[in-house]
């Protein structure tokens, strides 16, 4: 069973490293994180640590000279460390037969770390993941960090600010969220920019709404509210400066189709009498909860049949864009966002 990020960093604090590691989940920024964290505390900050530490990219590499990395003995310390990145063990038989082989036995002076970055395991469904995970839990750790939720993420931002100097409220923290996506690399960067820019005085909510960068879902999640709120002037000025900063109408269409399936699902949920909140295990909203309380609000504006039509018109869109020329994009998505108004306008 994975252990819990706590009882990692716990471990780590205690300096009790184990032989191996195993790190992934949706949360790719804290496996690197503690990748790192990791081989710091495994061969220290001496003159032989970059002796000690080897590190593999698993798209690129050969099971022969990992072998060799983690046989080796540690130059002039008690142990070093061996990291891989993206090993996909679920894609050769062969590698993951020998890898099996390797933690059946781990050297005790080697600290190894398989962590993912891009590579997402199917621990569900693959018996090849399934079997890793077993084996380097006998010998080692397996760690999964899941989506965090927005409460969670906001606590981060929060006590993020204060270690560079500033502050932030909770509030705040959300709106941050909500503007720039739930992905923990992208809203680090973010924080670091509004804590320069707003020094000591504390990260207030205009500094969020000028400054900190909105991520596609935000502006096609801002194009929708607007028109549903029957703001067609402001409609159309998102999608033209989405069409400014080079976003591709494929990927527009994608997340605005997205929007309108959160629609119909908070919908449906609402015509049941279930609560939206209560589909976040069900479809993934983990972490993003707040989605689907703004769905629940803005889909009382529509009912389940105008909503209906409107994912047809986008399936519509899609196959027109993807069977089109490329200098027909544009056309086709302001065509579709018309179509969405006048479904928008005649609301039942």
């Amino acid at each position: 069973m994975p252990a819990k990020e706590t009882d990692l960093k716990q471990q780590l604090k205690d300096g009790r490293l184990a032989r191996v590691y195993f790190l992934y989940g949706e949360e790719a920024y804290l496996a690197a994180r503690y990748a790192q964290m990791i081989a710091d505390k495994a061969v220290g900050k001496d003159s032989f640590a970059e002796f000690n530490l080897r590190k593999f990219d698993g798209t690129d590499f050969s099971i022969e000279e990992l072998e060799d990395a983690v046989e080796a003995l540690p130059l002039m310390a008690e142990r070093k460390c061996v990291m891989v990145r993206d090993l996909d063990i679920g894609a050769s038989a062969s590698t993951a037969d020998r890898v099996q082989a390797l933690l059946a036995s781990p050297p005790e002076e080697c600290v190894l770390v398989f962590w993912m970055d891009a590579v997402q395991p199917d621990m569900k469904k693959s018996a090849r993941w399934k079997a890793f995970s077993a084996a380097v839990d006998k010998v080692g750790c397996v760690v999964e960090f899941p989506k965090k939720t927005a409460g969670d993420v906001a606590k981060m931002l929060c006590a993020g600010a204060q270690r560079r100097g500033s502050s932030m409220t909770p509030e705040v923290a959300r709106l941050l969220v909500e503007q720039c996506g739930n992905y923990l690399n992208l809203l680090l960067n973010e924080l670091d920019k509004l804590c320069a820019l707003a020094g000591v005085g504390g990260v207030t909510r205009e500094h969020v709404e000028q400054a900190a960068t909105r991520s596609l879902e935000t502006s096609v999640y801002q194009l929708t509210r607007e028109l549903l709120q029957n703001h067609y002037q402001q409609v159309y000025e998102v999608l033209h400066r989405l069409f400014y900063q080079r976003e591709k109408p494929i990927m527009i269409l994608s997340v605005l189709s997205g929007c309108y399936v959160d629609l119909y699902r908070a919908k449906a949920a609402a015509s049941a009498g279930v609560p939206a909140e209560s589909l976040a295990a069900e479809f993934k909203y983990r972490g993003r909860e707040f989605v689907l309380r703004n769905a629940a609000r803005d889909s009382a504006r529509l009912s389940l049949p105008t909503l209906r039509r409107c994912l047809d018109v986008l399936a519509q869109a899609d196959t027109q864009l993807k069977s089109g020329r490329a200098d027909e994009e544009r056309g086709v998505l302001e065509k579709t966002v018309a179509k969405l108004i006048v479904l928008a306008k005649s609301g039942r």
